[in-house]
């Protein structure tokens, strides 16, 4: 009996060990059972923009992001400004930074890169964070 206490203690504090070392993320997951990059592959659709923690309006505007598993993405940006419609389609390459905290993207054609925190990279949400400067933006996709 005495053996059997010993060994579920022992699985108690690996099991709480485990799952509180699980959550790389500001908002999660905690622990999730695809891979990151599995998880960020598809194709997301911009449904939140916070800047300073103030949600912006984001009335006539649709970005879509497809990005796949071989480190390529495509951006569609439609919007529409003083009556007008107009569209903007970025591609690039992506990559996870060394820690897998940030996603890095370059666009193609242009010099320099952009690197964004994850917030949060889940099968269905996605919530990246740029700072610049004195402005905090995060961006919510979600999963089409």
């Amino acid at each position: 009996m005495k053996k059997l206490v010993v060994i579920g203690m022992a699985f108690f504090t690996l099991s709480a060990t485990v799952l509180t070392s699980c959550g790389k993320y500001e908002e999660g997951p905690g622990i999730a059972l695809s891979s990151k990059k599995a998880r960020l592959e598809g194709t997301w659709s911009l449904t939140g923009q916070t800047t300073n923690g103030v949600a912006d309006d984001l009335t006539g505007l649709t970005t879509t992001m497809t990005i796949d598993k071989a480190g390529t993405y495509a951006t569609h940006v439609a919007y529409s400004y003083l009556g007008f419609n107009y569209t903007d389609d970025f591609t690039g390459t992506w990559a996870f930074s060394d820690d897998k905290l940030s996603l890095i993207t370059t666009v193609t054609g242009q010099s320099g890169s952009n690197t964004a925190t994850i917030v949060r990279l889940a099968n269905k949400e996605l919530k990246l964070k740029e700072v610049n400067g004195t402005e905090t933006v995060i961006y919510t996709y979600t999963a089409q």
